[in-house]
């Protein structure tokens, strides 16, 4: 399993826990069709970083949260989601750095979305450390 797929799978099991009972459905990727309310965890972007001068790789990971409802439900709702997400980021020793509201298109509906930059440090680790992995 490369690092990126490890640091995916924690947050999610993370992320199904925390959600487990409320009726939000979490998913490891972003699915085909966007039953609401949804957390999932978007494409992985990678980058070096500088950690005391010593080089690090950190993968960092979009939490997608979408919801429906009125707009105050809306609201209130992704302000919830959004706290739990950052909790169960930091409870796996992730850096939630940044979340930011998105307007998702789904075709009907006018629905409003979380995203919530999670950054994980895979330092010293490359991102295939198996190397028979291809």
């Amino acid at each position: 399993m490369t690092s990126t797929a490890a640091a995916r799978s924690e947050l999610y099991d993370a992320l199904a826990a925390a959600f487990a009972g409320t009726g939000v459905v979490v998913a490891r990727t972003r699915p085909a069709e966007l039953a609401t309310p949804l957390v999932y965890i978007d494409v992985a972007e990678r980058r070096f970083a500088d950690a005391d001068g010593a080089p690090v790789v950190v993968v960092t990971l979009p939490v997608v949260a979408i919801v429906d409802g009125a707009d105050d439900e809306q609201v209130a709702a992704l302000d919830d989601h959004g706290d739990l997400i950052w909790r169960c980021a930091l409870e796996v020793k992730a850096a939630p750095s940044v979340a930011v509201r998105a307007d998702v298109d789904a075709d009907g509906p006018r629905l409003r979305g979380l995203v919530t930059t999670v950054d994980v440090d895979v330092a010293h680790l490359t991102l295939c450390p198996d190397p028979d992995w291809s």
